[in-house]
């Protein structure tokens, strides 16, 4: 059957700056399946990407986990080798990655300003033209915000300080976890890839390629150098031309902002300014002001 796969676009020598998007085109290449794939600009504040259709029905199947399922149903399965333990053993492992890695990685690029202004929404606002590259980031990072509050159970009286240290303790432990796992084999479950490793690299790549200044994740992940040299490798091993196309100097477009960005973000100032008071006048979002988490 014709499968497309539709996911956010991709940058820093990877396929995609989406963990969910990577995380399912990661498993197709491990399989060692060519699924076609189809850039979209849509779809990452309401959870749409990734998105697997069914060309010649026009059906659909949503997030990795579901879409995951829907291949390993067409024969193209990681997993199939694994016992009934090893499996439920994946599940709990990619659990703790998808809810305890996953919000503490966005809250260190959508949440920390620096990262936010520096690197963050120019990398995810160039998929589209002025002036939406300016406020589609800002539309994603009220989506950061509300999900660090559903999964934390923040109040509006918490600290930036508070704040964290419950995401950084969270990210240290499924980093510290991996790392045991892995020890010293060649994949976290032994000597071939399952999903388990398509998951772990689509977020620890992303960890280590997008060129934030500072990164308490990133830091973490150097304290392990099996993890670490573990998404080199594989980053290598599965995507050998991207990764030889990448190069440290490429970072440059989105740490200094260009000309152009300059002329736009000054003659925006004013646009955006009443676009954000109204915004804010009829949300209530999760904002950091003056040390603080609150309205």
């Amino acid at each position: 059957m014709a499968m497309e796969l539709h996911v956010w676009r991709g940058d820093y020598g990877l396929p995609s700056i989406d963990p969910k998007s990577l995380t399912v085109i990661t498993y197709c290449r491990m399989c060692g399946h060519d699924i076609a794939l189809k850039k979209s600009i849509e779809g990452w504040v309401n959870k749409k990407l990734p998105l697997l259709m069914l060309t010649q029905t026009e059906e659909y199947v949503e997030t990795p986990q579901n879409i995951i399922n829907y291949l390993n149903s067409h024969d193209i399965n990681l997993d199939e080798h694994l016992t009934e333990e090893e499996n439920a053993q994946i599940t709990a492992y990619t659990s703790l990655i998808t809810e305890d890695l996953y919000i503490p990685m966005l809250y260190s690029w959508w949440m920390v300003d620096h990262q936010y202004q520096d690197v963050v929404s120019s990398a995810f606002g160039a998929s589209y033209n002025f002036p939406l590259n300016l406020l589609k980031p800002m539309k994603m990072k009220r989506y950061v915000e509300c999900l660090i509050r559903a999964r934390f159970s923040l109040d509006d009286n918490i600290t930036t300080n508070e704040i964290d240290e419950k995401m950084f303790t969270s990210s240290a432990k499924v980093i510290q976890i991996l790392a045991g796992k892995l020890d010293k084999q060649q994949y976290l479950m032994g000597n071939v890839p399952t999903r388990l490793d398509a998951y772990a690299f689509a977020h620890l790549s992303l960890v280590k390629s997008i060129p934030v200044n500072t990164c308490k994740i990133k830091d973490q992940l150097k304290k392990y150098p099996n993890l670490d040299g573990y998404v080199t490798r594989l980053h290598k091993q599965f995507y050998p031309k991207l990764y030889r196309m990448y190069s440290p100097s490429q970072e440059e477009r989105f740490l200094t902002p260009t000309t152009v960005h300059k002329i736009l973000s000054t003659s925006a100032v004013v646009l955006l300014f009443v676009v954000f008071v109204k915004y804010r006048s009829s949300r209530r979002p999760l904002m950091i002001n003056n040390g603080y988490l609150g309205q």
